[in-house]
């Protein structure tokens, strides 16, 4: 049988930030076999989601998909990196524009919480993203390999995530009551508790996730 035509790979949610354009055929592949797994993760399960069923999404054959990636959990550890490349790129440019360098007075308690809210104003598809990487966790949890390998890369997140954040707080003449890496830790706790909790209350707009975030933000920092 003939291999499948190529499709266009499935679009981007709104908001999302603009990656360049891949630069070789190679790496437009591989891109493409990226999206397709995130549509397909979400859709089936990360568990529950095939090979075949990416490589049909993505509009290649088996070979594309593994001239690229040697398993499923490879692919996803491509796609996690990716995503979270995302995430620190977005949250860098945000950081940069609500608190450009310079003299600016350092933040009261009130206007702290709006710069919070702002910092938070994500722009992936939160509720997808949660699916795909909940489901991810539970593969972890089940197999030693897997969770060796999630663990890896939760650390090469946190470790990018924490300079981030503390820049954010310098600029906005603030400083942590605790050690930097165990509040950042406790806020993305409670991002991520407060996120699922969202899904399943219904919520499109997880405004009360965002207000509690900012309270939890203001109970971590003093003014510098």
């Amino acid at each position: 049988m003939p291999p499948a035509p190529p499709v266009p790979a499935p679009a981007a949610p709104a908001g999302t930030p603009r990656r360049p354009a891949p630069s070789s055929r190679r790496e437009r592949t591989r891109e493409r076999l990226l999206d397709a797994a995130y549509e397909v993760f979400a859709e089936t399960g990360v568990a529950a989601a095939s090979v075949e069923e990416v490589c049909e999404r993505a509009g290649f054959t088996r070979g594309a998909f593994y001239s690229n990636f040697a398993t499923k959990e490879e692919l996803f550890s491509a796609l996690l990196e990716r995503e979270n490349g995302d995430v620190l790129a977005a949250l860098g440019e945000r950081i940069d524009a609500l608190l450009p360098e310079g003299d600016a007075p350092p933040l009261d308690e009130s206007r702290l919480g709006d710069l919070v809210l702002g910092l938070l104003e994500g722009p992936s598809d939160l509720r997808r993203w949660c699916l795909v990487e909940n489901e991810w966790q539970l593969v972890a949890l089940r197999d030693p390999e897997v969770g060796r390998r999630w663990v890896a890369d939760h650390d090469r997140f946190m470790d990018a995530l924490v300079p981030l954040v503390r820049r954010a707080a310098e600029r906005a003449g603030r400083r942590f009551v605790l050690d930097p890496d165990l509040a950042v830790r406790v806020v993305v706790g409670v991002y991520r508790e407060g996120l699922t909790e969202a899904m399943l209350r219904g919520a499109e707009d997880p405004a009360r996730l965002r207000a509690e975030l900012a309270e939890v933000v203001r109970a971590l920092t003093v003014a510098a």
